[in-house]
């Protein structure tokens, strides 16, 4: 579903594009290849602005904390968090279609390998597409990789948690019946979490969270869904969950944020205790799972 909609976004950013286009033709007589530049500008013009805000807002989070950066940091995230965002929500939905991102091979005779597992969980409003960049290079090292759409959108993240105990028995068919990792995105790794509340940890050896709303994002007031309510700093929902956990699962838990995510704030304080976390700066929220420097840290906590 999020795959048709982000296709009927694309035509729809195309479609006023042309008129944009047709428009400065007419009214202005510029010639077509400039006023078709001008019109597929717009649509490009209204997204930068766009994150250009939440910028803005996590910049207040930072300052009301006290954390101070150069603007070139920023100014670094911001064009970053552009092309990351376009790269996931137009190239890749064009690119890759309904192919599903690199399994990764099998090496010994039960059908497992001798690396960990890897399952990819996205996070709100996203898709398997954008974990194709890191499945392949997860698979190229040796570890068998599967991602999970999370169906229909908008849903309460609860009812996510069954869809990912099949993606981990199916993951765990093939490599042998060893446990997993679970790699999550944003709101994927509350969904990891909430597997865990209602399965237990007995088939996941390690979690690693990018950008996850932990402690709540102030952004969610501005959504009505049953998954961003529960996104809501301070909701009852992130508090039960928190009981929930004791310090034995915490200890796989590799938690990975960056203090310019434009989505989830205020950024520093995404932290679980008993987690290992690790802190970056100058990476949007898209970025996060496209960055070198954070698959570095993956390959640390798989290790």
């Amino acid at each position: 579903m999020i795959h048709r909609l982000m296709l009927i976004t694309i035509a729809a950013s195309l479609l006023l594009a042309a008129a944009v286009a047709v428009w400065l033709r007419q009214r202005f007589g510029w010639p077509w290849p400039i006023a078709a530049l001008a019109g597929l500008g717009l649509p490009l013009l209204m997204h930068a602005c766009l994150i250009g805000t939440q910028f803005i807002i996590s910049a207040a989070f930072r300052r009301a904390s006290g954390q101070r950066f150069p603007a070139t940091v920023a100014l670094r995230a911001w064009v970053g968090e552009i092309i990351a965002s376009l790269r996931t929500f137009v190239y890749a939905q064009l690119r890759y279609g309904n192919r599903p991102p690199p399994a990764g091979g099998d090496t010994a005779g039960d059908g497992s390998t001798s690396k960990t597992a890897v399952l990819l969980v996205h996070g709100y409003i996203c898709d398997h597409r954008i974990w194709h960049p890191l499945a392949r290079w997860l698979a190229q090292g040796g570890h068998q990789v599967d991602a999970i759409d999370l169906e229909p959108p908008f849903r309460d993240i609860d009812d996510y948690a069954p869809q990912l105990a099949e993606a981990v028995a199916r993951l765990r068919e093939r490599n042998g019946g060893r446990p997993i990792a679970i790699i999550a995105h944003s709101m994927g790794g509350l969904v990891a979490r909430a597997y865990l509340a209602r399965y237990g940890g007995a088939a996941v050896a390690a979690l690693v969270t990018l950008g996850s709303p932990h402690q709540g994002t102030w952004m969610a007031h501005f959504g009505h869904s049953r998954s961003v309510l529960q996104m809501r700093p301070g909701s009852r929902w992130l508090a039960a969950l928190d009981l929930s956990e004791d310090a034995a699962l915490r200890a796989r838990f590799t938690v990975i944020i960056s203090q310019h995510d434009n989505i989830v704030v205020p950024q520093i304080a995404q932290t679980l205790a008993g987690a290992r976390t690790h802190v970056l700066t100058g990476l949007g929220h898209v970025q996060l799972a496209y960055d070198h420097a954070v698959w570095a840290l993956i390959a640390q906590a798989l290790r």
